[in-house]
């Protein structure tokens, strides 16, 4: 988040980082600990209730909330998309539609963005291409960008063409939402 805050500030966007990974008393999600999936509600329930304090700001517009994960957490911010009507747009890095929720995404979704490096060894980039099939197919606005030559974590250089997706992306569909875009 150190990187995603100042860019996507200058697009206006406050960025609340949930620590997830307190609800379990973990410190990172390992392989074993994400494909058995004993965390993932519990991951998921400590997001839902960051939406509900951000929401709750006094700074903060609740029709314009975008959400942005990456690897797990992009995971994450597809099933808070899907659950939760409040979200806006979806930014998802490095990660995809968890396991067995594909039949619950919503024609009605907030738009997504979808950024995965070709080369990606932790979560390969078929995951990318298997959830813009699925949003192709509910009709659901996406746009998908897959960074050649890039693993998980990105390159510096990718990181800024990354950032500025991002900050496009989230400022074209919430400041339509809030009624300010064309």
């Amino acid at each position: 988040m150190d990187q995603f805050a100042p860019v996507l500030n200058q697009f206006g966007a406050a960025l609340f980082a949930p620590h997830y990974f307190d609800k379990t008393e973990t410190v990172r999600a390992t392989t074993d600990l994400i494909l058995d999936g004993r965390h993932f509600i519990a991951w998921l329930k400590a997001v839902q209730d960051a939406l509900d304090y951000v929401a709750a700001r006094p700074n903060v517009d609740p029709a314009c909330i975008g959400v942005l994960g990456v690897s797990l957490g992009g995971y994450l911010a597809m099933a808070l998309g899907i659950e939760d009507r409040r979200i806006g747009a979806v930014v998802e890095v490095s990660g995809g539609v968890p396991l067995g929720w594909e039949n619950r995404v919503p024609r009605n979704m907030a738009p997504v963005l979808i950024l995965h490096g070709e080369n990606d060894r932790v979560v390969p980039v078929a995951e990318a291409y298997k959830l813009e099939k699925l949003l192709k197919e509910r009709g659901v606005r996406h746009e998908t960008a897959i960074f050649p030559n890039e693993t998980h974590w990105f390159s510096m250089a990718a990181r800024f063409q990354l950032l500025m997706r991002c900050g496009e992306f989230l400022g074209k569909h919430l400041l339509r939402r809030q009624g300010h875009g064309s």
